[in-house]
This record gives C-alpha cells, sequence and structure tokens, in this order.
C-alpha cells in the first residue's frame, strides 16, 4: 500500500516537473520571439526612416525655372521655347507666357496617336501598314500603303486618322483623360474640315483639342519617366520611330508639326546616360514665309547644341 502510494507521487512529481519544465520552454520560446518582433519591429523603423529620407529628398526636389533669352537661335521669329531637365527638375523658359497657352497640337499629336495605336493593338510594330484608299492626297508620300514608321516620319494624316477611328471615341478620351493632355476636348471628332479631304482632318488638326507647350513637355516627360499605363515595349516602338539623331553620348526623339497662318512644333527629348531633357518649340508668326515643323526642329537643334 505504502508502495503504490510512493510510486502515484513519485509520478505525480514527475508530471508536475514534467509541466514546469514544458512552461519554462515556452516562456522562453515566447522570450525569443519578442526579441525577434523587436528585430523586425527595428528593422521596420530603419526602412521607415529610409523611406521617409526619400520622401523628403523628392519634395526637396521642387520644380526650378530659369528664364533665358533665345532670340538669336529664333532667328527674329515669334514663338517660344521650354526646356524641361528630368535630372534637376528645372524648366527654361523662352516666352513663357506663349509657353502656358494651349493651342491646336496639329501633326505633333501623332506622337500620342501612334502609341494609344500600340497599346490597344491596332499597331503592333514599326511595320503596321495601313491600306491606301486611293485618293490623289496633296504630299506623294502618303499615295500608298504605309508601314507605320514611313507615316510618322511623313506626317501622314489619313494613317493616323485610320488609327484614332479604329482605337475609338470612347478610349481616345479616356486616355486623354489620363494623360493629362492638355484640354483633353475630342468634342470635334472629324475635325473642323480645314482640310478639303475628310481623312486629312481631326479634333487635333486646329480643331477643338488644345494643349500648351509646357504641358506638351509634361505628357512626353510622364510617357518616358514611365508614369503612365503604357508598358515599356510599348515605348520602345514610339522611341523608334521618333528617333532622329544618336551619337555615343545621346540621342535626339522629335516630332513637328505644321499648322496655319504662320505656326508650328517641334517637340521631343534628349536621352542621355543619366537623364532626359524634353523640349517643346513652338512658332507663332504669320508675317513669315518660314514657318513649319522643319524650321522648329533646326531652331530646336540650334538651342540644344548650346
Amino acid at each position: 500500500m505504502k508502495l503504490k502510494r510512493c510510486m502515484i507521487m513519485g509520478i505525480t512529481a514527475c508530471l508536475i516537473i514534467g509541466s514546469m519544465s514544458g512552461c519554462s520552454s515556452k516562456e522562453n520560446g515566447n522570450s525569443q520571439s519578442n526579441q525577434k518582433e523587436q528585430t523586425i519591429q527595428t528593422n521596420q523603423t530603419e526602412e521607415e526612416i529610409s523611406e521617409n529620407e526619400d520622401v523628403k529628398n523628392e519634395e526637396e526636389l521642387q520644380p526650378t525655372t530659369v528664364t533665358v533669352d533665345y532670340a538669336e537661335a529664333f532667328q527674329s521669329i515669334q514663338g517660344c521655347a521650354v526646356i524641361l531637365n528630368s535630372e534637376n527638375n528645372t524648366y527654361t523658359f523662352y516666352n513663357e507666357d506663349k509657353c502656358r497657352t494651349r493651342v491646336s497640337p496639329n501633326s505633333s499629336f501623332k506622337v500620342i496617336s501612334a502609341l494609344i495605336g500600340i497599346h490597344n493593338q491596332v499597331i503592333t510594330s514599326e511595320d503596321s501598314k495601313m491600306e491606301y484608299d486611293g485618293m490623289n492626297y496633296p504630299v506623294d508620300a502618303w499615295n500608298a500603303d504605309l508601314r507605320l514608321e514611313d507615316a510618322f516620319r511623313s506626317s501622314c494624316i489619313w494613317y493616323f486618322r485610320k488609327v484614332i477611328d479604329e482605337v475609338g471615341q470612347e478610349t481616345i478620351q479616356e486616355e486623354l483623360n489620363k494623360l493629362d493632355y492638355g484640354n483633353c476636348d475630342i468634342s470635334e471628332w472629324s475635325g473642323s474640315g480645314v482640310n478639303s479631304f475628310p481623312e486629312l482632318n481631326g479634333f487635333w488638326i486646329e480643331s477643338s483639342l488644345m494643349i500648351s507647350p509646357i504641358e506638351q513637355v509634361e505628357v512626353l516627360h510622364k510617357i518616358m519617366e514611365g508614369e503612365t499605363i503604357y508598358t515599356k515595349s510599348e515605348i520602345e516602338i514610339l522611341k523608334s520611330i521618333m528617333l532622329l539623331e544618336a551619337s555615343d553620348s545621346k540621342k535626339i526623339y522629335g516630332k513637328t508639326g505644321t499648322g496655319t497662318d504662320g505656326t508650328a512644333w517641334f517637340i521631343g527629348f534628349v536621352e542621355k546616360e543619366n537623364t532626359n531633357i524634353y523640349f517643346a518649340i513652338y512658332l507663332d508668326d504669320d508675317s513669315s514665309n518660314e514657318i513649319s515643323g522643319i524650321k522648329a526642329q533646326e531652331i530646336a537643334f540650334n538651342i540644344l547644341e548650346e
């Protein structure tokens, strides 16, 4: 009887010791877990500090503006220029008020219509072809089936009219809104009738859509810096048709546009190793017979060489 009682007491003691040992182990685990949590919390705090410093640095890089005199480069032609250096967020203006005034984009809009066409798979590569309709258009290069690259370089209106129509009004409106492209007004979808051929008219040609030179620069900046819905591969196709000049140190991309009554555009960017420089040149001088997109491009190249 005594032996049985002793055995029971011994077993009970073992259970108590085992139980105490288990709690001790659990407490150690909790202690280690707490240490891990403290370490994680410490690491998170360091990451948050780093993120806050990054935000602070970004906030410190506020846009700055510089006013310059490009009258010599403009060769007495009335107009304006805006240049954005993305590395230091500096805007350089010549005739700033004009740079903030909205006007028709004319053929400079082909940068956007090409990109939207690519994004919506109406265009799939530089070789995407549109069929010529047999009309006798005023530019010989337009009177044939055209690839995207050829249409872009010859600034063929009917090609991009087809692209725009295939994408559709609702999608065009949505994507212009996302880009904050000027007034985003495509209400005159078929255009103002400034050209005699219906195929050579559209909302972007002396019609409802308007944009300022500074807005042109900001839209280009957003696209090329990856701040839009467009993929890298889509942007690369666009860049391939915009490329005008390349060297070991830089590449120049751009698009001309010529309006009526002495107006013209040249917009684009210079790609360097560590930064992009975005620009928009706008000419507005009905007293000169020299006004064209090519003239605007010439002026831009002179400025960029300075």
